[in-house]
């Protein structure tokens, strides 16, 4: 398949598997997560062998969603991200210590649930683990609940922690489909990183470097070219991040900035006189048009887009400054 100069300038920031672009996170609040989580588990187990257990009527046992048939129970988890790897562990393990005393302290009212039928399998399903301790800690907490030889617990039960990665990337597009708001987190590139780029596309740099010398002062255009550099990865980060999760939503937006490129290639661009005013209403109007395409996308993501497609268009065509802009 042979890819655009976009795409391969894309792709050397990120590896694109099935569900799992790295340097971009999903900033999940509980409710979006939990609704994420239920479109894969349905997808799991099947619309009608899962089921939700709400919270709101003393409490949820230390469950959000169970399968009688698999003899297994769910409880969804997103922590506040961004955050780093030895914290994002605790808090894990703090979450399966906590509900699993739920469990057990339960026990009774789980075996009504579960008819009898001896509970197989606890895991919580998080957006991203990423530490060995978690999996150690769910080996000593299986081996606690083990031990308790309640009736409740099969002999053989275990403790899991499973992230989104479990599933096939068309569970994981089905599940996003559902979301009314979708919120992605975008890695700054290192310096390295930047530093490989700019050496790799002189060209590209040169193209920038004279149109922004319109805008600002000669001692100014490195930090704005470098500023440019930077949007652009991040937002391509984040077209390819939709592209692999949420493909209809890519499709849509890839549309609506295709469109305003051909407008502007054919009427020039809007705002003015100067660079800065044309810059200005050429962001804040493809702003607009990706949130109209994509209501569901944050404001900030839509914002990034713009702001890293503007980039590229001043790298590149169709976005020119008039020569009397000043």
């Amino acid at each position: 398949m042979l890819l655009s100069r976009r795409e391969r300038l894309a792709r050397r920031w990120l590896h694109l598997g099935v569900g799992e672009v790295v340097g971009v996170t999903h900033q999940w609040n509980p409710d979006d997560w939990e609704s994420f989580a239920q479109g894969l588990l349905q997808w799991q187990h099947g619309i009608l062998d899962l089921h939700r257990m709400p919270a709101s009527h003393g409490g949820d046992l230390g469950i959000d969603y169970y399968c009688t048939r698999d003899s297994v129970i769910y409880q969804c988890y997103a922590v506040e991200e961004p955050i780093d790897i030895a914290t994002r562990a605790e808090r894990q393990k703090n979450k399966i210590t906590t509900d699993l005393n739920k469990i057990v302290a339960g026990a009774a009212e789980v075996a009504k649930l579960f008819l009898g039928k001896p509970l197989r399998k606890w895991v919580l399903l998080v957006p991203l683990h990423n530490s060995k301790d978690v999996n150690l800690h769910c080996a000593k907490k299986t081996a606690e609940i083990r031990a308790t030889k309640l009736s409740v617990f099969d002999p053989e039960f275990e403790v899991c922690i499973h992230d989104e990665r479990q599933f096939p990337g068309k569970a994981l597009q089905d599940a996003i489909s559902r979301l009314s708001n979708i919120s992605l987190s975008v890695d700054m590139p290192t310096k390295e990183e930047l530093a490989q780029w700019e050496a790799s596309s002189p060209d590209l740099l040169a193209n920038a470097a004279a149109k922004l010398s319109k805008r600002v002062e000669k001692t100014e255009v490195e930090t704005a070219v470098a500023q440019g550099v930077e949007a652009f990865l991040r937002g391509n980060a984040l077209i390819d991040a939709l592209r692999s999760n949420a493909p209809d939503l890519h499709e849509k937006i890839s549309a609506a900035i295709q469109y305003r490129a051909r407008l502007l290639g054919f009427a020039g661009p809007k705002g003015g006189p100067t660079p800065g005013g044309i810059l200005h209403a050429e962001y804040e109007n493809l702003t607009v048009a990706i949130k109209e395409t994509a209501p569901s996308l944050s404001q900030l993501n839509a914002q990034e887009i713009a702001l890293g497609t503007i980039s590229e268009w001043i790298m590149r065509c169709p976005l020119r400054f008039p020569n009397n802009a000043s």
